[in-house]
């Protein structure tokens, strides 16, 4: 049967009717799409924006809202060494960026254009940063400048994000080149150009978009960059992300939020220009973008106070938050001398540092049982206590301690507990013993620390066991009473278990005196107390490398230290027990009279220092890594 011809007006409407069944199909399944992606996208950033909130917080501990406040930012803008780690991370970031472009541009080109046989093994050298994991390019590049006897400092670090950018700028460049017409450079060629004016005239005006977008990414790579730059960083190349992992090591508060805010914006803007670059999309608002994150950089650079300017050097390897910035100045200022600071994050991470022979520091800060360790590896100076006058301000009790009995090449700096925080208006009755760690009525309020030592060390005492057991029962034992705590913990966390109190989301941690004596000023609802079965307690050392540069220097710090003003303005400002008897006239007498700091005599008698395990060392690692992986 011959079908009736439509009106025109028919026809299209037919048409269009199908075309929109398509689409609305098209759009019934794209919308689950839509939604899964805009979940992903809300977890991505959702974190940076909480970030950026918190920075606003007037209170000291990010997870307490207390009101609107700018004043974080004003911190972070004049405090020193937040801004000289960003100039530093600045610094190493454009120059790393110009040379691994210039670098990877011509390794680019060279590949792209290149049929040699040993093409193959060239892309497979490319390849090789991007492949193998951090940790290892990390310590590689540090093992090979220690080898080539290259003291680790700001020119290392440079090398070192020279040697892992180099790979991104050919992978971007690359791609761009691989879509060269070769006709367009032979016609060059045959009209007269020489080989550059062709290069500078045609090729590189077409490879463009790829060399700015692989310039601004390995911008951003460099400047976030943590653990390669762990590893070969040394006095006077603390980047911003060292000082930002350091300091969140020991409580994070809205300055670090502001800083880590700042660092975020600029590098996300940065990111998304390039991406913009490289696929030729580059729009006026995009240039404005890219203008404002490098503006807002260069105008956080520009803060801080200058120090001083002579020759004289000193450089402070110690732990975040650990030296005020009074007691630097007033140095500075007495001795006319440049105090260089950098900050380590574990025991292991300094005595990893000092193994490599290039790190050129003058005044480490290790615990105890590490001051043993570095004295029988080789690695510390004898003191020369005769120009150390002010070492009689020293508690008698903190002098000739186990590991340094002769205090030959340590002299005690600070000292505290490891034992229980906890809030009095959620736990009712009396906290005096571990067990309450175990007590499954506060569970997913209950916090310990990340740290092997302390948490094996805490199942040890509460099983009436020394915390530096070798005994094989006993480590086991310890870790099964640990997996079986397990479902009860909210979180092994050694940074943030003050602001977990302040919160209510734990009543309950293991914790270090010093930060929950901070948390006590904040809220007197938080308690702190030393177990019945006894607990860790440190001290933290005052040493001279071996290989110091500036041993007379790093001699008159010591002793300046040990003064007793100098002594009591550091205990008031961290919040720890100060080993320097001639101090306690100056020092606050709410952190006197707090027996988070310090706590009576008779309870101390029940604690123990941390001590070298040896070989043991392996057995805790091997129970902990069991632990934290149920």
């Amino acid at each position: 049967m011959r079908r009736e011809a439509l009106h025109p007006n028919q026809d299209v409407f037919m048409i269009e009717s199908r075309a929109m069944g398509h689409i609305g199909k098209r759009g019934a399944g794209a919308k689950p799409l839509t939604i899964i992606t805009g979940v992903v996208y809300l977890f991505l950033y959702t974190p940076i924006l909480v970030l950026i909130v918190l920075s606003m917080n007037s209170s000291r501990f990010s997870t307490i809202w207390t009101g609107f406040s700018w004043r974080w930012y004003s911190i972070a803008f004049h405090d020193t060494e937040l801004i000289t780690a960003l100039r530093t991370s600045l610094l190493i970031a454009l120059t790393a960026t110009a040379i691994s472009t210039l670098i990877g541009t011509s390794a680019a080109l060279a590949l792209a254009r290149g049929r040699s046989r040993i093409q193959r093994a060239a892309e497979a050298l490319v390849f090789m940063p991007v492949v193998v994991p951090e940790i290892i390019v990390g310590f590689a590049t540090a093992a090979f400048f220690g080898l080539a006897g290259a003291a680790l400092g700001l020119g290392t670090v440079i090398a070192a994000h020279v040697a892992f950018s180099i790979s991104y700028v050919v992978f971007v460049v690359r791609a761009r080149a691989a879509s060269l017409d070769p006709a367009l450079e032979d016609a060059a060629m045959d009209l007269g150009a020489t080989p550059w004016q062709t290069f500078v005239k045609i090729s590189l005006p077409m490879i463009m978009p790829g060399v700015v977008s692989a310039a601004l990414l390995v911008f951003t790579i460099s400047l976030d960059d943590y653990l390669i730059t762990s590893f070969v960083a040394g006095p006077g190349a603390t980047t911003l992300p060292l000082k930002i992992y350091s300091m969140v090591k020991t409580g994070v508060t809205p300055e670090i939020n502001a800083i880590s805010g700042v660092l975020l914006i600029a590098t996300i803007a940065i990111v998304l220009v390039s991406e913009r670059v490289s696929a030729g999309r580059l729009s006026r608002w995009h240039k404005a973008t890219a203008a404002a994150a490098f503006v807002l950089l260069a105008v956080f650079a520009m803060g801080g106070h200058g120090g001083a300017t002579d020759e004289d050097q000193l450089n402070v390897f110690i732990w975040s938050n650990y030296l005020p910035e009074t007691v630097i100045k007033s140095f500075e200022e007495k001795f006319h001398a440049k105090v260089n600071v950098e900050l380590y994050d574990s025991n292991e991470a300094l005595l990893a540092k000092l193994q490599s022979g290039g790190a050129a520091y003058d005044v480490i800060v290790p615990s105890d049982y590490m001051v043993k360790v570095l004295a029988e590896q080789g690695l510390l100076k004898q003191l020369d206590r005769d120009g150390i006058s002010n070492f009689s301000n020293i508690d008698t009790k903190l002098i000739g301690l186990p590991f340094d009995p002769q205090n030959q090449y340590s002299i005690p700096y600070l000292w505290g507990t490891t034992g229980i925080g906890y809030r009095k208006d959620k736990v009712m009755e009396p906290v005096e013993s571990w067990s309450v760690l175990w007590d499954p009525k506060y569970k997913d309020h209950l916090a310990m620390l990340d740290d092997a030592r302390e948490v094996l060390g805490a199942a040890l005492k509460y099983e009436g066991k020394s915390l530096n057991s070798t005994d094989p029962d006993d480590l086991r034992e310890a870790a099964r009473l640990l997996i079986q705590q397990k479902p009860l913990i909210k979180a092994y966390d050694s940074g943030g278990f003050d602001q977990m109190l302040l919160s209510g989301d734990a009543w309950i941690v293991q914790g270090y005196n010093g930060q929950i004596a901070k948390a006590m000023t904040e809220n007197p609802n938080i308690g702190y107390t030393i177990p019945k079965e006894g607990c860790t307690v440190s001290v933290d050392n005052m040493c001279i490398p071996k290989l110091a540069p500036h041993p007379d220097v790093a001699a008159e710090f010591i002793n300046f230290v040990l003064d007793a003003k100098v002594a009591a303005d550091i205990g008031n400002s961290t919040g720890y027990s100060s080993p320097n008897l001639a101090a306690r006239a100056f020092i606050r007498p709410d952190l006197l009279s707090n027996p988070a700091v310090y706590p009576p005599p008779e309870l101390l008698g029940r604690c123990e220092f941390i001590t070298d395990l040896g070989p043991a060392v392996a057995m805790y690692d091997r129970y902990w890594t069991e632990i934290k992986s149920r």
